[in-house]
């Protein structure tokens, strides 16, 4: 297998997956039969490379995808590129289950898999070229591009809508403050007054 996942001849290819879903090397994106396009980070472009060559061993995807860190990385970050790459598939309508975890060994791609030649291959191709990508069929006119950092779980503080910051500034508490000594001071002087007034004869 080449080293790394970046010989140039893996990159002139097109892997054609399940329901049309197609795996362009040299772009870093898969593409739906919709025409959605989701870009990948480069460790999931590495670790998508080497599960559709047939590579199944954990410890030889850990030591090519995260090569710079000479594979020192934890479980987690193992694992978590797996889900990334399951939820990635799911979007474009393969089912995450085709990704295979072997306990004790790694982890296998169950689906379909062709190859064919990237004719429309261009050798220096901008992050941003991508957009003029006509869709594959003829169902949709239009190209939809997303970002594999959209397809992460929304955390906690995103789905809990926030206080408007006016709330829990210091001016507003201050106000309050000197409203309620006001209020305080008011219905004091009030009371002192009726008192007084009550002892009148």
């Amino acid at each position: 297998m080449d080293e790394h996942c970046t010989a140039e001849d893996s990159d002139s290819l097109i892997f054609m997956l399940d329901n049309d879903v197609r795996f362009f090397p040299a772009r870093r994106y898969i593409t739906a039969r919709s025409g959605m396009v989701i870009n990948l980070t480069e460790n999931s472009y590495r670790f998508l490379m080497l599960l559709l060559k047939g590579e199944t061993d954990k410890q030889s995807i850990i030591n090519q995808v995260w090569y710079e860190q000479r594979g020192a990385v934890s479980d987690s970050s193992y694992y978590g590129q797996i889900y990334s790459l399951r939820k990635m598939l799911d979007q474009v309508g393969i089912s995450s289950s085709v990704i295979k975890t072997l306990p004790r060994r790694g982890v296998k791609y169950m689906g379909k898999v062709e190859m064919m030649a990237d004719d429309s291959n261009i050798a220096a191709s901008s992050p941003s070229s991508h957009l003029s990508v006509e869709p594959l069929d003829n169902q949709s006119n239009r190209v939809a591009v997303i970002s594999e950092s959209m397809l992460k779980e929304p955390s906690a503080e995103k789905q809990s809508a926030p206080d408007p910051s006016w709330i829990n500034s210091r001016h507003f508490h201050v106000l309050v403050t000197i409203v309620a000594i006001i209020s305080v001071c008011w219905l004091a002087t009030l009371l002192v007054a009726i008192f007084i007034f009550l002892q009148l004869p």
